[in-house]
Parts: C-alpha cells; structure tokens; sequence
C-alpha cells in the first residue's frame, strides 16, 4: 500500500465493480439487439416462403372451391367395399387434377415464385398418380392401404407438400386426407 491510498477495505465499491458492470451492460444490450434484428429486421428464414403474395391468395381460393368439391362427395373411408372407395377417391382424384391444372395457370409470383410452385406442382403430380395406383389397387387387390411417394432421402413427399402449402397461408391445398 502506498501512502495516501486508502486500504482496499475503504476504496469505494463502485469503482470495482464497474468494469463486471460494463460487460454485464454490454451482454445485455447485445443479446437485445440480435433478437430485435431476428424478429423484425432479418428476412424470413423459410425459402419456401412466396415472394409475391398474389399468387398464394389465389391458390387458396381455387384449393378451397375444390375442398368443398371434395367434402360433397361421401366419405370413401366409409364405403361399403373396395370398389365403392375406388369410386369415390377417383371422383376426389379427378376434382384434384382439375385444381393442380388451374394451380398451374394461375398468374403472379416472382421468377423465384414461378419456380416453387412449379416443384410443388411436381409433387402434387406425384401425389395424385399415387392416388390413381390405389385406385387401381383397391379394384384388383381388395382392401389395400395407400403407397405414397417417398423422396429420395427416405422422407415424405405428402409433408413436404403440405409444407409449402402452410407456410404460404393456404391451407385449403393441403391433401384431403380422404383415403
């Protein structure tokens, strides 16, 4: 200790305690700063997300007239035979190409845009030749459960499809669900 220094018992606290203060400080303002940027400044991090919303608007109300086409119809899980759920899920197939067509020729969207939705499409097409194969299956094989599509990496197709379709608002274009 140095003469006139005061003992380390008496020095005040503040001057201590301010350097721990200063990070703590620091820290705090950081870690706000980057949630203020990740919820209202940094882009969507979905690439699935549409660019130009028209289209999605669009989508939806095209899959909704078809949904309620589809709800018209009986309930094929509730048929009597096999062939009577063939009937029914290729009425429900049909009204399905019939969308996905329409889907196809709707206007908007982004060059980027144009691009998801034609891989969607893609998938939608997968999806409604496996719904023809079961089709075809219940008639000649009985009561069979549905094959669907796998991608290459093991997983669903069917999810990856109505992925896309909740994550641009347009929950009408999710599959049926009428197996």
């Amino acid at each position: 200790m140095i003469d006139g220094d005061p003992p380390a018992s008496r020095r005040p606290k503040g001057r201590r305690a301010r350097p721990s203060r200063l990070i703590l400080v620091t820290v705090v303002a950081g870690l706000i700063g980057m949630w203020f940027y990740a919820f209202l400044l940094a882009p969507s991090g979905n690439p699935d997300r549409m660019e130009d919303r028209t289209w999605p608007t669009s989508a939806e109300r095209r899959c909704a007239e078809a949904r309620d086409a589809i709800d018209a119809l009986p309930p094929a899980r509730d048929s009597g035979s096999p062939l009577e759920r063939s009937d029914h899920l290729e009425e429900g197939t049909e009204i399905l190409e019939t969308m996905v067509s329409d889907l196809g020729s709707l206007p908007g969207g982004s060059a980027s845009d144009r691009d998801l939705v034609a891989s969607w499409l893609e998938d939608w097409k997968a999806y409604l030749s496996d719904r023809q194969a079961h089709v075809e299956r219940l008639r000649s094989e009985g009561d069979v459960r549905p094959l669907l599509s796998a991608l290459p990496d093991g997983s669903s197709m069917l999810e990856r499809m109505n992925g896309f379709a909740r994550v641009n608002d347009m929950e009408s274009c999710l599959d049926p669900g009428d197996f």
